[in-house]
C-alpha cells in the first residue's frame, strides 16, 4: 500500500541530487564549502526546487544540529507582525549555540506576509544578522519589499525542464514497479506544467486510480481534465459544421464528456496556436476567448457563454473564408 506521498519521498535531500536549476545550484554549493552564507531570495514557479534548495543546503551546514539551529515557517499560515515578534525574534536573538555558527530561518510563502510584517521583518534581519540568516522563498519576488529585497542575494528558479521532468517520471515509474504508457508520461508531464510537486501527485493519483497500467485516460479522468482527442472534436464541430447545428453538437460532447465550458477555454486558447489560421483571425479568437474566460469568471450562465463561444469561431470562419 502506498501510504508516503512520492513529493516527499523523492524530494532531494542533498545538493547533489537535485539535477535542475544548476546554475543556482553551482552557487549555492559553494556557500556551503565555505560554510556561510548571505540572506536568500528564492523567487519562481511553484515544484521548481526552491524549498528542496534550501533544506539541502541546511542539512549540509548543519547536519545532527539541524532541528536547534534551523527555524522553517509558513509565512502563508503565520503571516502577521505577530509571529516576527515572537517567534522569529525569540529564535534569532538567542545566542549561537556553536562558536562562529550561524542559525538559518527558512521563511516558505513569504510573499503572503503582509506589509507590516515585513518591515518588522526587515529590523530583526538587521538587527540579528551578526548570527543569524534568513532564506525567504516565495512565487514573486515583486511582493516583497525593497527593503527586504536588498538585504538578500536573489536567485530566480524557472520551470523544470521537460525532458528532466519525463527522466523524472520514469525514474519513479520504474523504481515503484508500475507499468504506465508513454502517452500517459506525456500527458502527466503536461498537465504539471512543469511544477514537479504537482507532477508527482499527479502521477501517484493516477497510479492509485489505474488497474496496473497507467494509460492516458486514466491520468485525464484522476485530474478532471478535458482530454486532448475531446479538445480537437470541439474545435473540429467548432470550425466545421453548420453553426446551426454546432450548439446541439457541443452539448453532446458536453454531456458524454461531463465537462464545463470553464474546463476547456484555455485547452482551446493553446489549441488555436496549433491551427493553419492568418495572425488576424488567431487574434481575433485570443481575444474573444479571453472576453469569454472573463466572463465566465463572473458565473455567467452555461448556454449564453456556450452561444458566445460558437460566435467567436462563427466570425473567425467568416473572416478565414473572405
Amino acid at each position: 500500500m502506498q501510504t508516503q506521498l512520492w513529493t516527499e519521498k523523492y524530494r532531494p535531500v542533498a545538493l547533489a541530487e537535485i539535477l535542475a536549476q544548476q546554475s543556482v545550484i553551482e552557487i549555492v554549493k559553494r556557500f556551503a564549502e565555505h560554510g556561510s552564507l548571505p540572506h536568500l531570495l528564492f523567487h519562481g514557479p511553484p515544484g521548481t526546487g526552491k524549498t528542496s534548495t534550501i533544506l539541502a543546503l541546511a542539512n549540509q551546514l548543519f547536519g545532527a544540529n539541524f532541528a536547534s539551529m534551523v527555524l522553517e515557517l509558513n509565512a502563508s499560515d503565520a503571516r502577521g507582525i505577530d509571529v516576527v515578534r515572537d517567534e522569529i525574534q525569540s529564535f534569532s536573538s538567542t545566542a549561537r549555540p556553536d562558536r562562529g555558527q550561524f542559525k538559518l530561518v527558512i521563511m516558505d510563502e513569504s510573499d503572503s506576509m503582509t506589509k507590516d510584517a515585513q518591515f518588522a521583518l526587515r529590523r530583526v534581519m538587521e538587527k540579528y544578522t551578526r548570527h543569524t540568516r534568513f532564506c525567504l522563498i516565495g512565487n514573486y519576488a515583486s511582493k516583497i519589499i525593497p527593503a527586504i529585497q536588498s538585504r538578500c542575494t536573489k536567485f530566480r528558479f524557472s520551470p523544470l525542464s521537460q525532458a528532466l521532468v519525463r527522466e523524472r517520471l520514469r525514474h519513479i515509474v520504474a523504481r515503484e514497479s508500475i507499468s504506465a504508457t508513454e502517452s500517459s508520461l506525456e500527458a502527466v508531464q503536461r498537465l504539471g506544467g512543469g511544477d514537479m510537486r504537482k507532477t508527482l501527485n499527479i502521477l501517484q493519483s493516477s497510479s492509485l486510480a489505474s488497474k496496473g497500467c497507467i494509460t492516458d485516460d486514466v491520468v485525464y479522468s484522476t485530474t478532471g481534465h478535458v482530454h486532448r482527442e475531446d479538445i480537437k472534436s470541439l474545435v473540429s464541430c467548432l470550425l466545421n459544421q453548420p453553426v446551426d447545428r454546432v450548439f446541439e453538437s457541443l452539448q453532446k460532447i458536453k454531456h458524454n464528456r461531463n465537462f464545463a465550458l470553464v474546463d476547456v477555454v484555455n485547452l482551446l486558447q493553446d489549441c488555436v496556436f496549433s491551427l493553419h489560421l492568418t495572425p488576424a483571425v488567431r487574434a481575433g479568437l485570443i481575444l474573444g476567448l479571453a472576453d469569454l474566460e472573463y466572463s465566465l469568471s463572473f458565473a455567467g450562465t452555461e448556454k449564453i457563454q456556450t452561444l458566445t463561444l460558437i460566435s467567436v469561431f462563427a466570425v473567425a470562419r467568416d473572416m478565414s473564408s473572405t
